[in-house]
């Protein structure tokens, strides 16, 4: 330590090292999967998902798992053996048999042709089968048990092993992986659409419905989103990522605005998104996340896009927004911050 003027000079505290986008994911991860495995809640994994987007060191991101058990990391390379009983008694019988054949064949004087080998091949490929079906059985449970362990196996993060963020495939609403799966929800609802069917009459009303609904496909699909289900005259679409529902929501309320000034007429919408884990149910998603972007849309104005605040935080440049404050939200437990996307 050195001095200046009589005085020791005291180091500089060094800053605590920011989080980079790899170490935040794979933490995140790693509370998908301790969500999915039944170890936390949906609720505790909500708030300590929040925590991680928020943290701003990577110290900040330790507590966050700090209370869950190690996952044993599976090597990239490493051979996938089946553990399967039945396969091991096909095998055990098959391997009795076919020596017992060559027993007898050799007992017999061992003359050509070498006879057993007739059987051991039609059998051996009934085995060989059996072998493929138990080896992808074998991947299946893999998955299960340590979900994203590939990359567990390239990285290493707070001195403890956390799997990577999941590949999600836009406009491929498809998982092997039961449990809890990261959405971004998206709700688009007709404004006073009970209106609107006494003022239209009911076939132009449809008419209407319909080429609205053509609008909102379109729009989604541009971005990577697809539609999950209707209710009513509204409509549930997910999206891979949070920027690509912002998009989308933005291309729609624009073309509305387009079709406005042409003809006179467009109806209004309004247009929530909310991202956070669900549940697949065939090509259906369940969870606390739709609920929670159906009263986002609850809480929009006409020709507004409200998003939660997790979804603010994950938009590009591409995208502003504006402070709607804390909103208390039909059944919802605790005060949601909104804000709304300035499409215009």
């Amino acid at each position: 330590m050195s001095e200046r003027g009589g005085e020791p000079m005291v180091p500089a505290r060094q800053p605590a090292p920011r989080p980079s986008d790899d170490d935040r994911a794979r933490v995140v991860d790693r509370l998908r999967d301790a969500a999915g495995d039944g170890l936390i809640t949906l609720e505790d994994l909500e708030d300590r998902l929040a925590a991680a987007y928020a943290a701003d060191t990577l110290p900040a991101l330790v507590p966050l798992t700090a209370d869950l058990p190690d996952v044993e990391p599976v090597p990239i390379d490493a051979p996938v053996v089946p553990d399967d009983v039945a396969f091991r008694m096909h095998l055990t019988i098959y391997s009795l048999v076919i020596g017992m054949l060559v027993v007898i064949w050799a007992a017999s004087g061992g003359g050509l042709p070498f006879w057993p080998l007739f059987p051991a091949a039609g059998w051996g490929v009934g085995l060989g089968a059996h072998w493929q079906v138990a080896r992808l059985s074998a991947q299946r449970r893999n998955r299960r048990r340590s979900p994203r362990a590939q990359r567990d196996a390239e990285h290493h993060v707070l001195g403890a092993s956390a799997p990577g963020i999941p590949a999600i495939a836009a406009g491929a609403p498809a998982s092997e992986v039961p449990g809890p799966r990261f959405v971004v929800a998206m709700f688009v609802d007709v404004v006073g659409s009970t209106s609107l069917n006494e003022a239209l009459g009911d076939e132009r009303w449809v008419a209407v419905r319909r080429a609205l609904r053509d609008q909102v496909t379109a729009c989604a699909e541009a971005h990577g989103g697809w539609e999950v289900s209707t209710a009513g005259d509204g409509v549930l679409l997910r999206f891979p990522d949070p920027a690509s529902a912002a998009a989308a929501a933005t291309e729609l309320l624009r073309r509305l605005e387009r079709q406005r000034t042409g003809t006179g007429f467009a109806p209004s919408v309004r247009v929530g998104i909310h991202s956070g884990d669900a549940v697949e149910d065939g090509d259906d998603i369940i969870g606390n996340v739709v609920n929670l972007a159906a009263r986002v849309t609850d809480a929009a104005d006409p020709d507004e896009i409200v998003v939660t605040e997790h979804v603010a935080d994950h938009l590009d440049g591409r995208h502003t927004t504006t402070g709607r404050g804390l909103h208390t939200l039909k059944g919802i437990s605790r005060p949601r911050h909104l804000l709304a996307l300035v499409w215009r």
